[in-house]
């Protein structure tokens, strides 16, 4: 791939991804309109432990399927047929998980209709991604830029739909879940017809050689998933529904922020598992995540001092006590960026395990603060509890990196001149 596609790439990938954003945040504020605080709750636990589990379940097929297509060892009929078998061992796996948690379950507010939405959910979603890793390999940016916004229109539909016009409530929220990501499939089905059948078929060795190329890449995302999810697991035992709701909104602003410097982060898997040189990648990840981090702690000042009259105007009054959750989790949520982009770095570069004893460590400073502070202050004290495992990870996932590429720690977290130029030149050129 030449310089100018590969610049072409990168900013498509962006603008797309500020696209899905903004998209995404929009549906985030019609859902609290449409449901308020109550059913945006029931939702967020409702799909909590689903996404946890898939981020396992998933075993890493998506970046193992990428890798070995590159490779060329296997044809993508051969890869994407292996990992089928693995998608059905994964799914019946994951839904058997999924009844006996729900079984287990003392949240009252999940209907049956409701679980059966979670169960399907689960394995289309696990396919959605196994797709995905076919579109990296034969590096098709535009089909997977296409795939993003088409997830945003189906699932903004499905809300209009059967949240706002039928008035299904929580059902049609979940629903919409559902049928965000079964249209993802479908596209993608019908972008690979032609050259893919969907077929299983087992050829000797691959589905394992899938496997163990693809279980740490799962095991590092679902170490961090954890540390992201477990406030609400926490949460769910402690308080109504409607604090459940109110705080994630919180929650789904900083999935919003981490996604910003992913949109180039998407890219900069492929470019860093092919570039010639460790020291021009680690450079480029640090350069990344100097500009990311300038942006994020200067648009959250600007949010902490009028997050007490934005919040209540875009979701309405009875989210007033989620201004106070979104500055509490400000702080954690721009450290963690600092793992959102040098992970991808490294990971593309085969170290995707590198700062597991930093992501546990983390898990367990959230948990204590949140067994500490829920009880005590609600919300709020999950917020905190969050914040500052959010913290420890990003700065000792800085250190762990810093330590690996011989780079200095200010290098990674403090603006130089030369990034200030590339901003400079960067709107110029816009403008």
């Amino acid at each position: 791939m030449n310089v100018r596609n590969t610049k072409k790439d990168i900013f498509m990938t962006f603008l797309t991804k500020l696209i899905y954003l903004g998209g995404s945040f929009f549906i985030s504020v019609l859902l609290a309109r449409l449901l308020g605080a109550e059913g945006k709750g029931i939702v967020t636990a409702l799909f909590v432990f689903p996404n946890l589990l898939i981020s396992l379940a998933d075993m890493g097929v998506r970046q193992a399927s990428a890798y070995t297509i590159g490779q060329k060892k296997y044809t993508v009929q051969e890869i994407f047929s292996s990992s089928l078998i693995l998608w059905i061992l994964a799914s019946v796996l994951s839904v058997v998980l999924l009844i006996g948690y729900y079984l287990l379950s003392s949240n009252t507010n999940f209907s049956w209709l409701l679980i059966v939405i979670a169960l399907g959910f689960v394995p289309i979603k696990i396919l959605e991604s196994y797709y995905y890793g076919i579109h990296q390999g034969k590096q098709q940016i535009e089909i997977m830029n296409a795939r993003h916004m088409i997830s945003f229109i189906a699932r903004l539909i499905s809300v209009v739909l059967f949240v706002w016009i039928i008035s299904t409530g929580v059902f049609g929220a979940a629903l919409s879940m559902l049928i965000s990501s079964l249209a993802v499939v479908i596209y993608s089905y019908v972008k690979l017809k032609g050259t893919l059948n969907f077929k299983f078929s087992y050829i000797k060795g691959l589905p394992i050689t899938l496997f163990k190329q693809g279980i740490l890449f799962a095991l590092a995302l679902f170490v961090l998933n954890i540390n992201y999810r477990v406030d609400i697991l926490i949460l769910e035992h402690f308080v109504s529904s409607t604090d459940v709701g109110l705080y994630s909104v919180g929650v789904g602003l900083a999935e919003l922020i981490w996604q910003l410097p992913t949109a180039i982060g998407t890219v900069l898997f492929s470019s860093s598992a092919n570039s010639k040189s460790d020291i021009n990648a680690a450079n480029q990840a640090a350069k990344l995540l100097r500009v990311s981090l300038v942006f994020l702690v200067f648009g959250s000042i600007m949010f902490v001092f009028t997050s007490r009259w934005i919040v209540p105007l875009i979701y309405g009054n009875e989210f007033q006590d989620s201004a106070q959750v979104i500055n509490l989790l400000l702080p954690g949520i721009i450290l963690v960026v600092i793992i959102q982009v040098l992970h991808s770095s490294l990971s593309g570069r085969g170290y995707p395990l590198i700062g597991l004893k930093i992501f546990i460590l983390a898990i367990i400073v959230n948990i204590i603060l949140n067994l500490i502070l829920i009880p005590e202050i609600g919300i709020n004290g999950a917020a905190i509890a969050s914040s500052v495992s959010y913290a420890v990870g990003g700065i000792g996932y800085a250190w762990i990196y810093a330590k690996k590429t011989h780079l200095h720690i200010y290098d990674l977290l403090i603006i130089k001149k030369e990034d200030i130029l590339l901003i400079k030149n960067a709107l110029k050129k816009k403008l």
